[in-house]
């Protein structure tokens, strides 16, 4: 549903209102319980978490919080790091560079796959590494 301002004299109608306001559509929710981590990651201290909102009249999703990463296999190829629930999973494939704590300073390549998986890798330069990994600031607008 696309922004429709409301004009001067206009009748505020909930569909009008609904297209020019900032709507919750799912509180911050931690994302294990909306899916489940793969083999070597976890949440960590700062779990991480998703909200959904409709900003005039667009769906978007913001993540923050961070996973644990105890392996590291993440380097040089990507792996699953988690697997969201149907209902979760974005209509197509989005790629976002994020922080990693023991990453020598190099972004991990997150993934949000149409299959509902997030996926991680981090540059070989990098070398083998654990980390913690930031979801902060991320969203995905139009997520269908």
């Amino acid at each position: 549903m696309p922004h429709v301002p409301l004009l001067a004299g206009q009748l505020a109608t909930p569909d009008a209102v609904a297209t020019s306001t900032v709507k919750l559509l799912m509180d911050w929710t931690p994302i294990d319980d909306i899916g489940n981590f793969a083999t070597n990651f976890s949440a960590a201290p700062v779990a991480p978490r998703m909200r959904k909102l409709l900003e005039l009249g667009t769906e978007v999703w913001e993540f923050e919080g961070r996973i644990n990463c105890a392996n590291g296999s993440v380097t040089a190829s990507t792996v699953t790091m988690f697997t969201f629930d149907v209902g979760h999973r974005v209509g197509w494939e989005r790629e976002f560079a994020a922080g990693a704590s023991t990453s020598a300073h190099y972004p991990a390549r997150l993934g949000f796959m149409a299959s509902g998986t997030m996926t991680i890798s981090i540059p070989s330069a990098a070398g083998t590494t654990t980390s913690v990994i930031w979801l902060d600031n991320l969203r995905i607008t139009n997520p269908y």
